[in-house]
């Protein structure tokens, strides 16, 4: 029965890992390959000062954007776990930032933060919160940051509603208990509601460092990886360095790079966090 999928997984999943890893050892001249076994291409790498950025951009990008929209994507799906008409529409509605196209909201919001026609900085400066309209997009400071509230608007929706309904899951007999123990909002919040959502917690977590990491069209249409790659990642310098500059094998080592950083992240998450996972996939 479960055949069809195995076959699916080694042919859409393993093959390509495995060419783009076997790739990475080979050196590629002119679009010939030239010699399989070589570390040439991890080698130019590490002599591209480049690629140093990259990698400083990529952990902003990922650790700075899974932890805020985690975070983020706590509190607002603690708040839509209350009772009432309010949130039971913002249910409903908070959904359509992950809805819409990842080109549409990369390009309406490149044109809201447009250093001269953007309606963001327009209205900081009307408002008298700055003296002139910010580029955020073409500030080597900003953009990186910039690029990371976009994401967590686009991705902690989802996240917050997965949470949400873990919140309301949690057994009300065990808030009524903490609470005629004398346990305030925040402590029962810190020791019921977070222990009895950890498997979610630590789930949405996992699966939005996955989602960021592989996030492409965001980043690449609302800066292209400038200015001056400032706000290069992986995934735009892997793209760039193959179907722009034709370095297939610079780019597969990359690709590598990319994949064992996700896992070393990954694996180390789950270690740390298996005791909640366990205790919370046995309830």
């Amino acid at each position: 029965m479960i055949l069809p999928v195995v076959a699916a997984v080694l042919a859409f999943v393993v093959g390509p890992t495995y060419n783009v890893a076997t790739l990475s050892l080979t050196k590629v001249v002119m679009g010939m390959e030239r010699g399989f076994g070589t570390f040439d291409n991890f080698r130019a790498l590490t002599a591209d000062p480049v690629f140093w950025l990259v990698m400083k951009n990529t952990a902003i990008w990922i650790l700075g954007g899974t932890v805020l929209c985690v975070t983020v994507g706590l509190a607002v799906g603690t708040f839509l776990a209350l009772d009432s008409r309010l949130t039971g529409w913002l249910r409903a509605l908070i959904l359509l930032p992950w809805v819409i196209p990842d080109v549409v909201t990369a390009m309406a919001w490149k044109w809201m933060l447009h250093g001269q026609v953007g309606i963001i900085g327009q209205t900081l400066q009307d408002t008298g919160l700055t003296d002139r309209p910010i580029s955020f997009l073409g500030d080597p400071q900003l953009v990186m940051w910039t690029l990371v509230v976009v994401l967590i608007w686009r991705k902690m929706p989802l996240v917050a509603l997965i949470l949400c309904a873990a919140i309301r899951s949690v057994p009300d007999d065990q808030l009524e208990a903490a609470r005629m123990d004398g346990a305030n909002a925040w402590e029962r919040f810190r020791f019921v509601t977070i222990p009895n959502i950890a498997f979610s917690l630590t789930a949405v977590t996992v699966i939005s460092m996955i989602w960021i990491t592989a996030e492409f069209a965001l980043p690449w249409i609302m800066t292209g990886g400038g200015p001056a790659n400032a706000s290069q990642i992986m995934a735009t310098y892997i793209y760039q360095q193959s179907f722009e500059f034709f370095n297939w094998g610079v780019a597969s080592a990359m690709s590598v790079i990319n994949l064992l950083m996700l896992v070393s992240i990954v694996a180390l998450y789950l270690y740390i966090n298996r005791r909640s996972w366990a205790s919370e996939g046995s309830q």
